[in-house]
């Protein structure tokens, strides 16, 4: 062969690169799948360039083959990162099982981060000419499939995530429905409510019911868990207890509403999550406040700078069957009593030194600033939280029902 000769065969390759390389960037621009890529990738390694055996790995969550010619079986489970290769290398007389069969490794990097590898295998005794011809075009092309992927599958992950953030905008919004829109504030009751979820949905719940002019139904419950799954129950709870009180009243005790109510979280959760509540029914001509702690923080009664802790009740809702023992307490309100509910995001606030919240801090701060509007108590319940817990974040969702009962 000529020199000429050789020189011109050396263009046409040359030109034959630029077209693949040309081919491949349209398709790369064009937002061509994954599998469409590969499918150009696999044809110029195979058919344009006549490479025999190759094997490329991807790496996004894990190795995998994502494209193979001319191998029958290929292990995902291959530790590249323990070759700290680097750059292209002739693996053919190497020992280690990874490269039986394999003639060349070529590593794809972007930013310092190992993308992809490349086996290529069955090159015989071309490799020198392959080495020559070939093997800087083939990292290329490897290095810009390799980089279009791992944009592809971010740029996936990223819609999924404004997917997912969209859904949960969307469930806090229903949730948020859920929650009374109107409390009274007038000469009989002063009512006011605060939830801070710890992220957009919670499991925390509140309600105040009248369902009569002189009987209500107030309640603050706390689903075991967080996320989508304990608003879920949270909402299927907050129905049974809405539709129980509003149109089944006449027909069942406090008692029998609880019963009913465990039967429900049983059903809905199937025991894998429970339900802590507190359910108050008060009644404003006789005075008297029926209620059913189950299993929930002790809401406090605070008249003259003293507090009472309403404890009496049972276990959790949906942790049995069957209740296995359940009480009721009634108490007697006087004039001008304030009653706080809460849930355990409230009192377990850390501050940087581990230390809660509690009980205690909670009364002082009502106590102190008795005479306040229960709208303000309650903002400066949260403001005495925030400051209690400085830089230290919310560890679980917060709500406070608060009522001044004239």
């Amino acid at each position: 062969m000529s020199k000429l000769k050789h020189i011109q065969d050396e263009l046409e390759i040359e030109r034959e690169k630029l077209r693949f390389l040309l081919d491949l960037t349209n398709a790369i621009n064009e937002n061509a799948k994954v599998n469409e890529l590969l499918a150009s990738f696999k044809v110029i390694l195979a058919d344009k360039i006549g490479v025999k055996q190759f094997a490329f790995f991807n790496h996004h969550n894990n190795w995998e083959c994502i494209l193979k010619h001319g191998v029958d079986e290929v292990s995902d489970h291959y530790d590249f990162l323990s070759l700290k290769v680097d750059k292209i290398i002739i693996v053919r007389d190497r020992p280690e099982e990874i490269f039986q069969g394999v003639d060349v490794l070529i590593p794809v990097f972007h930013k310092d981060k190992p993308l992809s590898f490349l086996m290529l295998g069955s090159l015989g005794d071309n490799d020198n000419d392959f080495s020559h011809y070939h093997l800087g075009f083939v990292q290329t092309i490897a290095n810009m499939v390799s980089v279009s992927i791992e944009n592809k599958m971010f740029a996936n992950e990223i819609m999924e995530r404004k997917l997912a953030d969209h859904d949960l905008e969307l469930a806090a919004e229903m949730q948020s429905m859920l929650f009374p829109t109107k409390l009274p504030s007038n000469d009989k009751v002063d009512v006011a409510a605060t939830y801070i979820p710890k992220q957009l949905v919670g499991g925390d719940y509140y309600d105040f019911i009248r369902f009569s002019e002189d009987e209500y139904v107030f309640c603050i419950a706390d689903v075991s868990g967080k996320g989508i799954s304990a608003a879920l129950l949270m909402s299927n709870f907050q129905a049974n207890v809405r539709a129980n009180v509003k149109y089944n009243h006449k027909n069942l005790t406090l008692k029998e509403l609880v019963v009913e109510l465990n039967k429900n979280v049983m059903d809905a959760a199937k025991g894998e999550k429970f339900v802590t509540a507190f359910i108050g029914y008060y009644n404003e001509k006789t005075r008297k406040l029926k209620y059913i702690n189950a299993g929930h923080n002790y809401p406090v009664i605070i008249k003259n700078r003293e507090a009472k802790m309403l404890k009496v009740g049972c276990v959790g809702l949906g942790m049995l069957d069957e209740i296995p023992t359940l009480e009721e307490e009634i108490v007697h309100i006087e004039p001008n009593t304030v009653i706080v509910c809460y849930t355990d995001g409230v009192v377990e606030t850390e501050n940087t030194k581990g230390e809660q919240f509690d009980m205690e801090r909670l009364v002082n701060v009502v106590a102190s600033n008795f005479d306040a509007k229960m709208k303000t108590i309650n903002k400066i319940i949260i403001d005495a939280m925030d400051d209690f817990k400085g830089d230290m974040p919310y560890l679980d969702d917060t709500a406070i029902l608060s009522l001044r009962i004239s």
